[in-house]
């Protein structure tokens, strides 16, 4: 729905910032000028830099892992320093003992602060400290629930797909070919946190955490399983959602969530059993399937392939878990509504504009759908520690 007041002009129209926004709404040179980790990899600083993010953030899960990420391709590399904690937004600043129902080892935030960030102020800000260099990446295992403190960043060499097939199953082997349906409906769409949602109660900040059992089961959401892993899988790096995926519709967003499904009991924390942690989720709006310069309208009823990135992990999926991939198409209204109908400028799309849509998914094949995990093989987990 536009901003837009009754008249040709609204209010919003009178706003700076809104007229800029409203008027660049693909990644054209205006958004390209200011995408800072590309600025400072043409112009690396040789001050030494700690980049600190925080694992579930909530507000900025791009910037400061994929500024680091650029810096690590210049001759500045060595002055670069990662730390992810397991955070919300600014969560490095308050106690970091707890997100949502996770509890982990400790106050990680004071950790943090205590055991890297002031030894690497002292170093370079204060006379007379001792040197200190903190390791490449400093970053929260959050399925061990402890620091892994490393040499190199990711660890994982490669992708592994973790295929989607039927039955609602996901596995390491590739699938016998299929496919699965749903409708989306703008008018129901997906929330991203379960009803009533109240910006004000302070469930924003930790929905990605959210026990994601809430939305399990909808018709307008698919859900992939594994069966119970009997052995550990350690994630190092940042997966990738490679979709096969026609609608009826000629524009249409995926969320892809990988989530780490916990036994049904545990004896020593009952309220998690069966909880369903997001470990990584990302929304895409399939007009930049091709560009994000340039969009396209989705030809109807007709196979493409969305591939994106998912945010960066670190986390092992225990014995006794299962891994889990769910795909919807809306996460309302933390992410505004697609019509499903191309138009030049969502911004301004009218009532009519938006329909429902027939999303579906396809496996096994050539066009087969998965989640591309940065699967860590055994014998390398620990060889990279410090």
């Amino acid at each position: 729905m536009s901003p837009r007041g009754s008249g040709s002009h609204g209010v919003y129209d009178q706003l700076p910032f809104w007229q800029k926004l409203s008027q660049h709404v693909s990644y054209d040179a205006f958004w390209q000028g200011q995408a800072l980790d590309k600025i400072l990899a043409a112009n690396p600083s040789n001050v030494p830099t700690l980049w600190e993010q925080g694992l579930w953030d909530h507000e900025d899960m791009y910037g400061a892992i994929h500024a680091w990420e650029e810096l690590q391709k210049t001759p500045q590399a060595a002055n670069n320093f990662l730390l992810m904690g397991p955070w919300r937004h600014s969560g490095f600043n308050y106690n970091g003992s707890k997100l949502g129902e996770l509890n982990f080892e400790g106050d990680t935030a004071l950790q943090a602060r205590r055991d890297i960030l002031l030894p690497f102020f002292n170093a370079h800000l204060k006379d007379g400290a001792p040197a200190y260099t903190p390791p490449v990446a400093s970053i929260y295992n959050t399925g061990e629930n402890h620091w892994d403190f490393l040499n190199k960043w990711p660890l994982a060499t490669q992708l592994t797909p973790l295929y989607l097939g039927a039955g609602e199953a996901a596995g390491f082997g590739k699938p016998g070919a299929g496919e699965d349906s749903y409708v989306s409906d703008p008018a129901k769409p997906v929330p991203y946190l379960p009803r009533p949602i109240n910006f004000s109660d302070g469930r924003w900040s930790t929905y990605l955490v959210t026990d994601q059992r809430f939305v399990d089961g909808r018709p307008d959401v698919l859900t992939y399983a594994t069966p119970v892993l009997t052995a550990p899988v350690r994630l190092s790096g940042a997966p990738l959602a490679d979709i096969f995926a026609k609608t009826t519709g000629t524009d249409g967003d995926f969320v892809v969530k990988v989530i780490d499904v916990y036994p049904e009991e545990i004896a020593t924390s009952k309220e998690m059993g069966g909880f369903q942690l997001p470990i990584a989720m990302d929304i895409f709006r399939g007009r930049y399937r091709t560009s994000f310069e340039h969009p396209s309208a989705i030809p109807a009823g007709k196979v493409q392939e969305y591939k994106f990135r998912l945010p960066t992990v670190n986390h092992t999926f225990l014995p006794g878990h299962r891994i889990m991939v769910q795909i919807q198409s809306t996460l309302f209204p933390v992410y505004d509504r697609n019509p499903q109908k191309y138009v030049e400028n969502i911004f301004f799309a009218k009532p009519g504009d938006y329909q429902r849509a027939t999303v579906t998914i396809l496996y096994g094949g050539k066009q087969s759908s998965s989640v591309l995990l940065p699967v860590v093989p055994v014998d390398q987990r620990a060889s990279n520690a410090r």
